[in-house]
């Protein structure tokens, strides 16, 4: 009797692990041209993972009948992390891995509902979403980075640029700068900016307002560009909020609107440049050389708008991580891990410092 029971578990685990397998099946063939995509994007780089990051080996993690690893999470993320998953289930054959990859906003909430083991996000939580989480839990979850964005995609999480008009002789803008463009808190210490004078642009620039444009808060560019450059600061009054289907499709109606006003200037993506606009290069401070975003400074993090994408999860302070989560994010953190994201090719590997750091945070007790 014990042996037939056992049997039986054995072929449930076994129909469970070929539904899953079978339903990540069927999710791929839903693909545009790229293999396993899910939200097609154009390749954009051909990296290697650094040889430095060291590999995966699975430990043990002890698999109860019918447990469950779900994730859920951003659909900019599915094929990035179906790879994950494929890996993960060949090392743990008899834990059934469940994804739903709906949204980046699906992650958070799911995640402070309970119903997500893991939340993949292709960008920061915005803070209605963290502050549910805290509400419920009185502590804030804890967020992985997993991979470096996109240097200009449309489909997937990008770098963002600040475009001007194409004639508009700027050399380039440090985010000081920038932020006492956009913000009236100036957070970073630097006299108001509102003329193009202020930049020190002479002739028929020199007393021209810069027509600011931006996206009505709280959305994640907008979130992003308000933490990393206004270091939380306050946006200004005078911003032209601009509309459309989406957040690309706004940046593309405020670069043409430029013609128009040929002061204008906003944060946005590349593939949102027109030809009547040029983008600006950045730096970080004074002194620093200004940069472009190319897929080198943006896997480097020398481009100071380079974005990174999350796995975010529910870690109490004091106590670890369940295995079988740590695990996962320690398959996402290896050579094996990133070697998906180079594959992909649009996401970027992380470099071998911050895939150190992260790992880190794995086994911190606060």
């Amino acid at each position: 009797m014990k042996q037939q029971k056992e049997m039986r578990v054995l072929r449930k685990y076994a129909a469970v692990s070929s539904a899953a397998m079978i339903g990540i099946a069927a999710l791929g063939t839903l693909a545009s041209p790229s293999a396993f995509a899910l939200k097609y994007a154009a390749v954009e780089h051909h990296l290697t993972v650094d040889s430095s990051i060291p590999s995966w080996q699975p430990g043990p993690v002890d698999v109860h009948p019918e447990e469950e690893l779900n994730i859920v999470g951003a659909d900019v993320m599915d094929e990035i992390t179906l790879g994950w998953i494929k890996e993960f289930r060949e090392a743990y054959p008899r834990l059934s891995v469940t994804m739903e990859a709906r949204a980046s906003g699906s992650g958070g909430p799911a995640l402070t509902a309970g119903t997500a083991d893991l939340a993949p996000v292709g960008r920061e939580l915005l803070p209605a979403e963290e502050k549910a989480f805290v509400d419920k839990y009185g502590y804030k979850p804890l967020a992985i980075r997993v991979a470096t964005g996109s240097v200009g995609s449309l489909g997937k999480t990008a770098a963002s640029v600040v475009i001007v008009d194409k004639d508009n002789p700027i050399k380039g803008l440090t985010l000081a700068q920038l932020d006492a463009i956009y913000s009236k808190t100036r957070n970073r210490g630097h006299a108001d900016i509102s003329t193009w004078g202020d930049l020190g642009l002479g002739g028929d620039w020199a007393n021209r307002p810069i027509h600011l444009y931006g996206l009505k808060p709280v959305n994640g560019i907008e979130y992003y560009l308000q933490m990393n450059v206004l270091e939380g600061g306050a946006y200004k009054d005078n911003i032209q909020f601009v509309k459309g289907k989406g957040f690309t499709h706004a940046f593309t109606v405020a670069a043409e609107d430029m013609a128009t006003h040929p002061g204008g200037l906003t944060y946005a993506l590349l593939a949102n440049v027109r030809p009547n606009v040029k983008v600006v290069p950045l730096a970080t401070t004074d002194g620093q050389p200004f940069v472009l975003p190319t897929v080198q400074t943006v896997y480097t993090h020398q481009y100071p708008l380079s974005r990174y994408v999350y796995i975010f999860v529910n870690k109490k302070p004091g106590e670890p991580l369940q295995p079988k989560i740590k695990e996962f994010l320690k398959l996402v953190l290896s050579k094996q891990g990133q070697d998906v994201v180079a594959k992909e090719g649009v996401y970027i590997p992380l470099t071998p410092a911050v895939v150190k750091e992260e790992l880190a945070k794995l086994d911190q007790a606060s």
